[in-house]
């Protein structure tokens, strides 16, 4: 999910910041533009209940694990495209590919640099390396919010946010790295809203439910990180259950969230 890192919202690289005690004291940085903070994808509703069949992880090859990446990835593309229409909103379908070498390329860089998986903006495309390690014990719920979380940065893309993100006037480095982690907590949420559409039609248990929400934990920036670019291991917790608990897009506007929110 280090999509881009520093190059997901400027082509510049953003400075080290560690975080400070203040920070959750501290008032947000200004966020203007109003395709950021007003989005037409806020008012979309709620998602409906669908369904996903999944092939069961037999074993944790290659085969299996691309068969069902590339599923959970035709069940994003049909349960937001569904969403996004009854809203009259435009939503173009992304590219998918599972990679199993990590020299490959991947978005102008190694995809290894990107594992477990990235968006690439200018392609349109979700790429996913598991090198074996990852691939072999990683819960199959952490599969599911990898998807999930990429696909967030798709309807990102195509709602906007991206450009206007890139587009946005920044006062400082740290104005901007706080920008970067409003993007990134805002793909968390969107994750938690598609997962929660099809987590009883899928009869997830709680204590997957205790699984995903660590692994959203878990892949948090660790307290006294040199670049705090997708947020602390809480707030990435946090965004992606308010959006499961929302079931709605409307959740997710990180934009006007105080700083201590998207730190």
């Amino acid at each position: 999910m280090r999509a881009f890192a520093a190059a997901a919202i400027s082509a510049a690289a953003l400075i080290s910041l560690a975080p400070s005690p203040a920070m959750a004291d501290q008032p947000a940085y200004p966020i203007k533009s109003r395709r950021l903070t007003h989005n037409a994808l806020y008012q979309t509703g709620q998602f409906q209940q669908g369904a996903c069949k999944t092939p069961a992880l037999t074993d944790r090859g290659h085969g299996t694990v691309r068969g069902y990446l590339t599923t959970s990835f035709g069940c994003l593309n049909t349960a937001w495209s569904k969403h996004m229409r009854a809203a009259r909103l435009p939503l173009g379908k992304p590219s998918f590919r599972y990679y199993t070498k990590g020299s490959e390329p991947f978005c102008q860089v190694k995809v290894e640099d990107v594992l477990p998986g990235a968006y690439c903006n200018p392609t349109g495309q979700i790429g996913v390396y598991l090198p074996g390690v990852v691939r072999e014990y990683a819960p199959e719920v952490g599969f599911m919010l990898v998807m999930a979380h990429e696909y967030g940065h798709h309807v990102q893309r195509e709602s906007g946010i991206f450009a206007a993100a890139v587009s946005e006037k920044y006062v400082s480095k740290a104005h901007e790295l706080e920008a970067q982690r409003r993007y990134e907590l805002q793909a968390d949420c969107l994750a938690g809203v598609y997962v929660s559409s099809v987590w009883e039609a899928q009869r997830r248990s709680l204590p997957e439910w205790g699984t995903i929400i660590a692994v959203a934990w878990a892949i948090g920036d660790e307290k006294g990180a040199k670049t705090n670019d997708h947020g602390t291991r809480d707030n990435r917790a946090r965004w992606f259950n308010k959006g499961f608990a929302a079931e709605s897009p409307s959740a997710c506007n990180t934009w006007t969230a105080p700083s201590g929110k998207v730190a």
